[in-house]
Formats: structure tokens, sequence, C-alpha cells
């Protein structure tokens, strides 16, 4: 037999297996909201009373044309937070540092400031991110400052969140349920984000 029919046999042998186990798994079971909001609010309630945490992770984000692709090592100490930012190889470093009504960017070109986070964004980028909630949504939990819609999993933590207009996906997590993987949308707005490691004193 030419062994080029024979790998085509044999690949298509494979892939009907493959489809054969796939149907053969069972679907799974749905996920009764009402039962985990318990386990979850107290979840919440543990990630809203973290005061000093750090993160570092990866953050390719979009806005249209315009995109970026950077590192992020982010500290908060209670409302306080100061957040490097680099692109690939260090460049494009920046620092972003503020607490309520008042953030800074810091770069080699010059100090920018402003009332927030988002009015800071809105002044030195065209990239739309909706950065003064991002401190709750990297936790896993929504931002208090506003209602929000939530689908749990099993664990329980956040599948899904849905806030002013925004939709994050939890994709991963840690093993001790910090996320790890989200992707952030709203119209053309989009964001990847891979948070590599936490550090949390205490835990």
């Amino acid at each position: 037999m030419n062994i080029r029919v024979l790998i085509t046999r044999c690949s298509a042998l494979g892939a009907l297996i493959l489809l054969a186990a796939c149907a053969a798994l069972p679907a799974p079971e749905p996920v009764d909201q009402q039962t985990m909001l318990e386990p979850w609010q107290e979840h919440r309630d543990k990630m809203m009373a973290l005061r000093d945490w750090t993160l570092e992770g990866r953050v390719g984000a979009r806005t249209g044309d315009e995109g970026a692709n950077f590192s992020v090592y982010w500290q908060q100490h209670n409302e306080f937070y100061n957040i490097r930012i680099s692109g690939p190889l260090g460049q494009g470093a920046a620092t972003v540092s503020g607490g309520p009504g008042h953030a800074e960017l810091r770069t080699s070109d010059g100090v920018w400031t402003a009332d927030s986070l988002d009015d800071l964004l809105a002044q030195t980028t065209e990239l739309d991110m909706p950065l003064d909630l991002m401190q709750y949504w990297v936790r896993g939990i929504p931002s208090p400052r506003s209602p929000a819609g939530i689908r749990l999993n099993h664990v329980p933590v956040l599948e899904r969140l849905e806030q002013e207009g925004w939709e994050v996906d939890y994709d991963q997590f840690h093993d001790d349920n910090m996320p790890r993987r989200m992707t952030i949308r709203q119209n053309d707005n989009y964001a990847r984000i891979v948070i590599q490691s936490w550090d949390i004193p205490g835990v």
C-alpha cells in the first residue's frame, strides 16, 4: 500500500476515534447560580478585604486600530497604587501612581496628571480601558461603585462579569482562586490579561 494512502487513512481513523470519544463525554452539569451565590459572596468579601497585593503579568490591549502589548507590575496598598509598565525588552517604560482623586503618569518624556486613572488614560493614549474598575476585576470581583451581572462556575469563582457596558471573561485561575487569565471587551475595545504571579502578604 502507498505510504501516503496509509497515512491518510490512519489520520481519518484517528479523527473518527477522537470524534466518537468527544461524543461520549457527558455534557457538563449546569451550575446552579443560586446555590453557588452564598459561598461566592464569602469569597468576594475576602477579596474585597485584600488591602495589600502585588501582581505581575502581561497585557495585550486594542481599541480599533490602536494596540499595545506590555508587561505590568502592579502594587496596591489600600487605595493607593504604583503600576510599572514596559514594552518588549523594557522599551517605553512608564510608572503610573496615585490614589483617590489623583493619578500621575511618569515617562522619559515627562509627567502627566489627572483626577482618575481613566482620565489619565484618555489624556495620554487612544486606548479605552476601564482602569478605575480594573483593581477589582483583577481580583475576580465586581467594583462596588455600580451594579454588575455575574455568572459563577462550580468552584465557585466568576466565569463572566458584566459591568458598565464591559464584559469580563475569566478563563483560568491560580490554585488559590486568584485570576490568571481574563479577557475584557466592549465594542471594539479589547484586552487580554495574563497574571503570571500574585504576592499577597500573609497568604
